[in-house]
């Protein structure tokens, strides 16, 4: 059977997918700790404050044992052993470039500094005044009310999506980039918002966006790793995940910007920070992640 690594026929029945996606949260979230998941991870509707950070390469997960051994005897044999302690990290490289993404996967908080000022909605703002039917085109689609942004928007412009008060607009990682504009839609390029807006949401035209990552600032995130290992006729049958409740940036890292016969990325990695968890038989013990497979 052909894979994904070497020369993949997608006429195939069954197609292994072998690059992972990984997806972050603005904030430490002990969701997956006390339950085990029932359902696939849904990239189209993902749950409040995950955020996509893309299709990752060469990514490693270590998992360190520090093991104490008693020997005794002549010639010295193992008697006794126990561990003494553990560590977990993450590693990988990605080649995004997105605001959104470089603030989660450094560490950082975003700063946007909206066209408008003031804490109602201004002329440099318009809302959201319908929601298209999917997560796909409502990311990529915005349907304004009553009027657009002054200055109208144009191709290539920041928009930032939050509710219609200052600081969450300013604090907002769902950032995108305007494909064009008309007087009541705005189309975004790629993807659009990297999570679905809200009815009722303000879209600002931003002009600056600062990554605040002062020396110890780093952020508590949780990240889901997971990828699809069987397809079969279009439909996914396997899903691994991994789910790491609580990480951190361990080595820091910025985008090595290569010449244009190499591509650009960062390598990242992560430390991994233990907490009390429930596992599906009922017992209970400090882990670094949940890792699963689920079948549909």
């Amino acid at each position: 059977m052909s894979t994904t690594k070497d020369a993949p026929d997608l006429q195939l029945d069954f197609v292994e997918i072998v690059e992972p996606r990984l997806w972050i949260s603005t904030s430490y979230k002990n969701t997956y700790v006390d339950a085990d998941p029932t359902a696939l991870f849904d990239v189209d509707n993902p749950g409040v404050g995950w955020f996509d950070c893309g299709t990752i390469r060469a990514a490693r997960l270590p998992v360190t044992k520090d093991v104490f051994e008693h020997m005794q005897g002549v010639p010295k044999t193992s008697r006794k052993f126990w561990e003494v302690g553990r560590t977990a990290q993450i590693t990988f490289n990605t080649a995004d470039l997105s605001p959104y993404v470089e603030a989660l996967l450094m560490g950082q908080t975003l700063f946007n500094t909206t066209a408008g000022s003031g804490t109602s909605v201004a002329a440099s703002a318009a809302n959201i005044g319908s929601l298209l039917t999917d997560g796909t085109r409502r990311r990529k689609y915005i349907v304004t009310r009553d009027y657009m942004p002054t200055p109208a928007l144009a191709e290539y412009d920041i928009v930032v999506c939050a509710s219609n008060t200052n600081a969450s607009l300013k604090d907002s990682y769902n950032i995108a980039v305007v494909e064009s504009a008309n007087a009541t839609r705005v189309t975004l390029a790629d993807s659009g918002f990297p999570v679905d807006p809200v009815l009722g949401d303000t879209l600002a035209h931003v002009k600056a966006i600062e990554f605040i990552d002062s020396m110890g600032s780093d952020q508590v995130r949780s990240a889901l790793l997971f990828y699809d290992s069987v397809v079969s006729g279009g439909n996914v049958k396997i899903q691994y995940a991994l789910y790491f409740p609580k990480i951190r940036n361990y080595a820091g890292g910025d985008f090595d910007l290569k010449d244009g016969a190499e591509p650009y990325d960062v390598g990242i990695t992560f430390s991994s920070q233990a907490v009390n968890m429930t596992y599906g038989d009922g017992s209970t013990g400090y882990n670094f992640y949940k890792k699963w497979v689920l079948q549909f």
